[in-house]
């Protein structure tokens, strides 16, 4: 009853320690949950946590609490109904792992100090996708944020280290992981998701961080990722099932990889292999992917890639969203992508007046391409500022959530900061603004 009864996420922190000499384990687990207006202190909720321990080697141990006549299953459900509790797992014959809220078992926000090498024996050997797949993203976000928060540039050092690598080639390679799992995997955090990790953001160097990332895994996998695409990629008849749908992912994000590694060494085959597999597709996901591992590359394949879909699926509304969305999404080279939005705001298909039209290449630049609109000379935030006021006069809802993309302008290093403050103080003075963007914009700038 708590948890309608209370609010907030409550916070799950576990520390484990493991005794050789009496073969044991001991993971206690503490629950708390921060004060809310009227709640200042919360009562234990009832968690259900369901665990596994780990080896090294990759060994599932059967569970055997103190005081239990036999082991039982190498996964079972814990009940945390107190503030801490701690228990003990005796028959423990080598350091465990623990794997924690397997299956996602209960929705709290869950603290463990694991290690580099505690992540990668749940990356290698978990028999849980989600922790197998948190474990990658925790080691991914680790690497970016030290190289963010160092003085290192991504053009002079390397951001990711060897055994990182090799266990992102180990599961790519991995002969019975699903495709699509693999995908996921090798999938870089978002930008998105690693600012939100830092106290001050500056997002051009995040930008650059994650960019770096990917470049280093797309040449140093460079055969892996050939591998991945000759063994995945499908010529037959389309199949809807989950199986070729992973298989379809996989293929597409091999071929952005390639491409990627074919702007660094010159290579030409792949880029025309991406552009001929675009060109013969049977299907929209095996068209589209092609077409954005193209543009996110940013091949000059691209741009007949682009003008050959347009054509094809002109007549086609939600096609044409993403047609928008995907070149006002693509990745920042040099500041290209704000004149190729506002270039495609002349396009002949697009409408301001239509929500669909306007989300899928304003709300794609402004909100969903941090690197391209958080630009050095501030222009990102005028576009941003000239769209909110035009918006507003024809659809102040519409208005309202795209002036929600500079919500977290406090957190922006400088200049943006000072340059994103400037244009939210731009739209506030307008005399005749909407009650629903005043509300955004005025509570952005009080807070």
């Amino acid at each position: 009853k708590r948890w309608y009864s209370q609010a907030g996420t409550p916070r799950v922190s576990a520390s484990g320690q493991y005794d050789a000499a009496t073969r044991s384990y001991t993971l206690t687990l503490s629950q708390s949950c921060a004060p809310t207006p009227g709640q200042p202190v919360k009562e234990p909720f009832v968690i259900p946590v369901s665990l596994g321990l780990v080896t090294a080697d990759g060994r599932s141990l059967p569970l055997q609490l103190e005081g239990e006549a036999e082991p039982g299953p190498s996964s079972r459900t814990i009940v945390l109904t107190e503030t801490t509790q701690t228990l003990r797992f005796v028959s423990v014959d080598a350091e465990p792992v623990p794997s924690l809220l397997r299956g996602f078992s209960a929705p709290v926000v869950l603290a463990f100090d694991y290690s580099d090498e505690q992540l990668l024996t749940l990356l290698a050997h978990d028999t849980d996708p989600f922790n197998r797949w948190e474990a990658g993203q925790r080691l991914a976000l680790k690497r970016a944020l030290a190289f963010i928060r160092s003085s290192a540039q991504p053009s002079e050092a390397k951001v990711l280290d060897h055994a990182y690598v090799e266990a992102m080639r180990q599961v790519l390679r991995h002969p019975t992981l699903d495709a699509a799992f693999k995908e996921l995997v090798l999938t870089l955090p978002a930008e998105t998701y690693m600012a939100e990790q830092l106290d001050v953001v500056d997002p051009q160097r995040v930008h650059a961080v994650r960019e770096a990332m990917r470049q280093q895994l797309a040449l140093e996998l460079q055969h892996d990722w050939v591998w991945a695409y000759e063994t995945h990629h499908d010529t037959g008849a389309y199949r809807p099932d989950a199986v070729s749908s992973g298989r379809r992912a996989l293929t597409g994000l091999a071929l952005t990889m390639l491409c990627l590694a074919a702007r660094e060494t010159g290579d030409v085959i792949w880029p025309g292999k991406t552009y001929q597999r675009f060109k013969d597709a049977g299907n929209m996901t095996d068209r589209f992917n092609a077409l954005a591992a193209l543009v996110h590359s940013g091949h000059e394949l691209a741009k007949p890639a682009l003008e050959r879909f347009h054509a094809l699926f002109r007549d086609e509304a939600l096609v044409l969203d993403k047609w928008f969305a995907l070149q006002a999404g693509a990745s920042d080279r040099g500041g290209q992508v704000l004149p190729a939005v506002r270039q495609l705001m002349k396009h002949p298909d697009f409408n301001l007046r239509n929500p669909n039209r306007a989300r899928s290449l304003i709300f794609s630049y402004c909100s969903a391409n941090p690197g391209a609109f958080h630009r050095p000379d501030a222009a990102g935030y005028v576009y941003w500022s000239e769209r909110v006021l035009e918006l507003d006069a024809l659809n102040p809802q519409v208005a309202a959530r795209l002036a929600r993309a500079l919500d977290r302008w406090k957190k922006l290093a400088e200049p943006y900061r000072t340059a994103a403050r400037e244009a939210i103080a731009r739209v506030a003075a307008k005399p005749d603004l909407s009650n629903d963007v005043r509300e955004v914009v005025a509570r952005a700038l009080s807070e």
